[in-house]
């Protein structure tokens, strides 16, 4: 039996261009959740402008990530905190299948023969 491709979301976030977390969701939704709770997390840091910024978009700026996540097309938010420029980024990735594990592959162990 095949199992089809299905489409995930890469989340991450980066600090200067630098990985500084990633994760992984299964809808658009799960995506836009995980960024609003990962900004709100720095929400204090950020420069007074982004940070202002920041709170209209989370009040309601994010038709245009919903719109775009669940079009597929990858999407961005971007603050400066500290002098540091730090991305919000979700975007579509295809996920393959992962092959079942039966009991009696599990049971199975290799044996050194001498």
């Amino acid at each position: 039996m095949r199992r089809p491709v299905q489409t995930a979301w890469r989340c991450e976030v980066t600090a200067d261009g630098l990985l500084a977390r990633a994760e992984h969701a299964t809808t658009p939704t799960q995506a836009l959740i995980w960024m609003r709770v990962s900004v709100r997390t720095l929400l204090s840091a950020f420069d007074a402008e982004d940070r202002d910024r920041t709170f209209r978009w989370l009040d309601h700026g994010q038709w245009e990530a919903v719109i775009r996540l669940r079009a597929g097309e990858p999407y961005a938010y971007t603050v400066r905190a500290g002098g540091r420029v730090v991305d919000w980024s979700a975007r579509p990735v295809r996920v393959l299948p992962v092959a079942a594990v039966t009991a009696a592959a599990r049971r199975w162990t290799p044996r050194c023969r001498t």
